[in-house]
C-alpha cells in the first residue's frame, strides 16, 4: 500500500504552525516533478475543518473567504501560491 506525508498544521495568520514544513514537503514534490511547470495541489475535506484557512495561512494574506458557518465557499478556487517553489 503506498503511504501518504502526514503533518501538524495549525491554520493561523499570527503564529501558524508547521507552514515552513508544508512548504517544504511542496518543494520536495516540484523538484521530483521538475519536468513539470507547475504544481497543482487540491485541498479538500468535510465543512467548516479549515480549509481556506490552510490557505491563507499559506500565502500570509486573506485570499479565500472564510465563515463560522459551513457552505461559504462552495466553488473551486484557484490561488497561486508562490512562482518559484523550487
Amino acid at each position: 500500500s503506498k503511504s501518504s506525508p502526514t503533518l501538524a498544521f495549525h491554520a493561523s495568520m499570527g503564529s501558524p504552525f508547521g507552514k515552513g514544513a508544508l512548504i517544504n514537503l511542496l518543494r520536495q514534490y516540484s523538484k521530483l516533478h521538475s519536468d513539470k511547470k507547475s504544481i497543482s495541489v487540491g485541498i479538500v475535506g468535510y465543512p467548516n475543518v479549515g480549509k481556506s484557512s490552510v490557505i491563507n495561512t499559506l500565502r500570509a494574506k486573506k485570499v479565500c473567504k472564510t465563515a463560522p458557518v459551513p457552505g461559504e465557499t462552495k466553488i473551486w478556487q484557484y490561488v497561486s501560491l508562490m512562482k518559484p517553489i523550487a
